[in-house]
């Protein structure tokens, strides 16, 4: 734990993601943070790249990546840490062979909730795990076009109302 009297620090941070609900399927990737740090609350700008491990939508062939970027605030104890969340970010559908899909909506716009818990290793490193969930507000709908026609493609995928992640890290104070 940051010493309460002491200055500002500023963290940067690096670690293993793992999503469900944001790309069909279950995603992992990295994420990438940088932040401050003053008493027991930080600030932080977090960087993510997830790709979807699910490769095929209705039986189409997709490859799924998104990309979100998050502001973290966070409360930090001892050992454990409790932020809110809010995310916005874009998902990516790259069809494997050529087929007629509209993307609907592709951003998406999320606040959250995480809980987690870190471990000093030295007075610069630490690591740290966490659990997060995100109430997604803006989803992403995935649809196959219909050629000439005067009514709605139909659903191929649509993001639920709520995503998860598990994730584990490294972080250095300075």
């Amino acid at each position: 734990m940051a010493d309460p009297s002491g200055p500002l620090r500023f963290e940067a941070g690096l670690g293993a993601t793992v999503g469900l609900g944001i790309t069909p399927g279950i995603a992992a990737g990295t994420t990438l943070a940088l932040g401050v740090r003053w008493s027991d609350w930080s600030v932080a700008v977090e960087g993510r790249g997830l790709v979807s491990l699910a490769k095929e939508v209705e039986g189409t062939p997709l490859e799924m990546t998104a990309f979100t970027a998050a502001t973290v605030t966070c409360l930090r104890g001892r050992h454990l840490f409790a932020c809110g969340l809010a995310t916005l970010g874009a998902v990516r559908f790259i069809p494997e062979e050529p087929w007629n899909m509209r993307v609907r909506r592709k951003t998406l716009v999320g606040v959250g909730a995480r809980l987690g818990s870190a471990w000093r290793l030295s007075d610069r490193w630490s690591v740290h795990g966490h659990a997060e969930a995100i109430w997604i507000v803006e989803d992403v709908l995935l649809r196959r076009q219909v050629d000439h026609a005067a009514t709605s493609a139909p659903l191929y995928w649509k993001s639920p109302p709520l995503g998860a992640a598990l994730g584990l890290g490294v972080t250095a104070s300075f």
